[in-house]
């Protein structure tokens, strides 16, 4: 199935398995860690996201941690199958949730996503163990 030049899709993602280990720590500061993700994503896009996050905790325990990551989906919008990978930069907060910006990556899509690229966000509330992406994809 051939898609519009450009949709909207929003997503919903659910954590299925987090593995976190730090690999550098200094007295006094925040660790860095990296976080192996299995997403299960439903509604917009149905599929699995493989996702390495690397973590940049801050020294005191209230402050907001700052993620990168990439992810790779593998899934279906509506009848088109394929993969595509995603660019994660934000922020979690305690209070807030999580807040940031995703990218689809150029020439990293497969299937009926080859040739995929924009950019969305990515939500969840505190507590929670999943959120939302909203993408706006360009094809």
């Amino acid at each position: 199935m051939k898609l519009d030049n450009q949709i909207k899709v929003t997503a919903q993602f659910h954590a299925e398995s987090w593995q976190e280990a730090a690999y550098s720590e200094v007295e006094q500061t925040g660790k860095l860690s990296r976080a192996a993700i299995i997403n299960v994503i439903s509604g917009g896009i149905e599929g699995q996201g493989v996702l390495e996050y690397l973590l940049a905790y801050p020294g005191r325990s209230n402050d907001a941690v700052r993620f990168i990551g990439i992810e790779r989906i593998v899934g279906r919008i509506g009848a088109a199958e394929g993969s595509l990978v995603l660019r994660h930069e934000g922020i979690f907060s305690p209070d807030k949730g999580v807040e940031g910006s995703l990218e689809i990556l150029p020439g990293c899509g497969s299937g009926d996503f080859a040739g995929f690229c924009g950019r969305g966000t990515i939500s969840a509330k505190p507590g929670e163990h999943g959120g939302e992406y909203i993408l706006l994809i360009k094809h």
